[in-house]
């Protein structure tokens, strides 16, 4: 039977801890908590995306705008062609489903001298910005013209590129020429609110239309400075100004009649002396606010291309999580905020470099406050995605396939983390539920059940939706995609192994020909089944006894190994050492259940088991197991 995959459902979860106590018969009660996979993920089978791009558009960034015109209509058609590379490069990021329907968007950090929520400070008396910076600059507002052409291609009354899903190629390539247009921006503000302007943006109102409920968010910022999103706009003054309580830096005390305008962000940034209170906006309120962009904060991608050392110690590969690799970066002593000594007594001084690009298209301060709130992000356990790459880079190619590739790990359908293990039956211990769209129907002709109701609106305004069972089918490797309607555990077709390559192994649920969802619904999976052991202990996945046998590397030079080996000379036995020393008790072995294929430890009473398990029949067929019994948190 064909299989058609809903390959752009987005994955809003992650990896989770579900406690669950089973419901069984008072004679057979196993409340034991059980650790899963849990997943909602919104059906979108447009392959709908909105790519929001701040660009600096200070005088510093004319160099790096450059590159930028070579690689941003790469990067759009990268997404449009699922991952063929037009420039020949063979495929550098993997395939994955192609855009059908895109957004695009230019915003710049140009905020001018606003802040918010705004103040009554008034410019001329208590401060005196730049001409360049005028009240509110740009104010979020989208760009629809560049440095010299104007865009084609935004609908009417908007300020955003679109791009429909029935687009011809001629349209895509004026669609690509007005991208590149776009992206050529100059004379802002030279005190950058780049975090601010993201989130000006999205409260602009003549924006509207442009970020999509159903579709994936991202957003690129890319600058050669640190942020300066401020609570308070005197921080701007460029002036010495004795009533302006944020005095300095000058370049020349004791005078102090030249204020050195690019340092004064960071010099109060730090807690100031008089009223102990941070003049920048906490970093925390971007954390949150990003991540809030979607109600679903998994289908956000936050990017930054800013000034981070180039130094290979940094690259990704060193590194087991992005939030490790951000650590390692804000640790660098390249990040170190100090004003650079080379201009030491000059009113330009600015903060030395964090690194300096090789083919002379400039310098980047410490992006600080950036990396921290894409470090902030990964750490968040929303499941927003995050790259951060540097602006000094002498080509951006890499620094794009990094972002394509994180948008394109959130294009492919329901990949999961980690492997899951199938029992006698060839099922896994998961059930998958669709909350249907409005006024779907759970049709058993599709593989559903009607089970239930649930309330999808926000409060005060109720929508109340279907909830259906999606069946499970056997799924056995050797026979290929089951027949019938429903769902079933895939880690053998060829369209997995492509759509997941991002993961060490590749594992995701399917849908077969005419089970697939339904537009606008939400898919959840839930697995109830203990994530394996990293070696031979309980749970650990078998088809034979011989695969509960302990590895071979744990035991010690001359030990048997094998079942029959163990038998044969007991005190010579490597599995009973090990079970011994795990557990504290003897003649513990481990046995394949056919039932599970995992590996457990037999019993007949619970003075066989070791402290904290019971002696327990799960399957009611004759063979107990030691188990534990306790509900937890785990």
């Amino acid at each position: 039977m064909k299989i058609r995959f809903a390959f752009l459902l987005l994955i809003v979860g992650a990896v989770a801890t579900v406690s669950s106590c089973t419901r069984r018969p008072l004679a057979n009660l196993n409340p034991c908590t059980i650790n899963g996979v849990v997943q909602s993920v919104p059906v979108n089978p447009q392959r709908a995306l909105d790519l929001l791009i701040l660009i600096d558009d200070s005088p510093s960034m004319r160099d790096e705008q450059d590159k930028l015109a070579e690689q941003v209509p790469r990067l759009v058609n990268l997404l449009l062609t699922g991952g063929v590379d037009t420039d020949g490069v063979s495929m550098p990021v993997g395939e994955f489903p192609a855009v059908e329907s895109l957004h695009v968007a230019v915003i710049t950090p140009d905020l001018g001298y606003s802040t918010e929520p705004p103040t009554n400070f008034t410019p001329g008396v208590d401060f005196n910005p730049t001409n360049a910076c005028t009240s509110s600059g740009k104010a979020g507002f989208m760009q629809v013209t560049g440095l010299a052409c104007s865009a084609q291609t935004p609908p009417a009354g908007t300020l955003y590129l679109d791009r429909p899903p029935d687009a011809s190629a001629s349209f895509d390539m004026q669609f690509v020429a007005d991208v590149e247009c776009v992206t050529g921006q100059a004379d802002g503000c030279g005190f950058e609110q780049q975090l601010e302007a993201i989130l000006a943006s999205d409260r602009n109102t003549a924006n509207a239309g442009f970020n999509r409920e159903d579709a994936l968010l991202a957003v690129i910022l890319i600058t050669d400075e640190d942020d300066c999103s401020t609570t308070d706009p005197r921080v701007f003054d460029v002036d010495a100004r004795p009533s302006n309580p944020y005095q300095g830096p000058f370049a020349d005390p004791p005078t102090n009649s030249l204020v050195q305008f690019n340092l004064r962000c960071w010099e109060h940034s730090k807690d100031d002396e008089v009223d102990s209170t941070k003049v920048l906006q906490p970093v925390q309120r971007y954390i949150n606010e990003i991540a809030a962009l979607k109600s679903d904060p998994s289908q956000v991608v936050f990017a930054a291309i800013t000034g981070i050392p180039e130094d290979s110690a940094l690259d990704p590969e060193n590194f087991n999580t992005d939030s490790d690799r951000y650590a390692a970066i804000l640790a660098h002593p390249g990040m170190v905020e100090v004003p650079n000594p080379a201009d030491d007594g000059q009113q330009d001084q600015a903060l030395t470099p964090a690194c300096i690009a090789g083919d002379g298209s400039g310098a980047a301060a410490p992006g600080v406050r950036i990396v921290e709130t894409v470090n902030g992000l990964a750490g968040s356990n929303t499941g927003v995605g995050t790259v951060v790459e540097s602006i000094c880079a002498s080509d951006y190619a890499p620094a794009l396939n990094a972002i394509v590739d994180r948008i394109a790990a959130a294009l492919r359908q329901l990949c999961l983390p980690r492997p899951l293990n199938r029992n006698a039956q060839n099922l896994v211990g998961c059930e998958v539920r669709e909350v249907q769209p409005a006024d779907g129907e759970c049709d058993d002709g599709r593989g559903r059940e009607l089970i239930g109701t649930e309330d999808v609106g926000p409060q005060g305004s109720p929508d109340v939706r279907n909830v259906c069972r999606i069946a499970q089918l056997a799924s056995d490797p050797t026979a290929g995609v089951p027949s019938g309607l429903g769902w079933f555990y895939d880690d053998f077709t060829a369209e997995t192994a492509g759509a997941c390559s991002f993961n060490p192994e590749q594992q995701r649920v399917s849908f077969t020909e005419g089970a697939e969802p339904l537009t606008g619904a939400r898919v959840r999976f839930e697995c109830l089944q203990t994530a394996p052991p990293q070696t031979e202990d309980i749970g650990w996945p078998c088809t034979s006894d011989a695969l509960c046998d302990p590895n071979p590397d744990n035991c010690l030079e001359g030990e048997a190994v094998t079942t029959a080996e163990c038998e044969a000379d007991p005190t010579n036995c490597c599995e009973t050492r090990i079970l011994k020393e795990r557990y504290d008790r003897d003649n513990l072995e481990l046995v394949c259940d056919n039932q599970t294929n995992t590996c457990q430890l037999t019993c007949e009473s619970n003075v066989q088991c070791p402290g904290g398990y019971a002696c327990y029949d799960e399957n009611e067929d004759g063979s107990s197991y030691c188990v534990n019994p306790t509900c937890t948190l785990n």
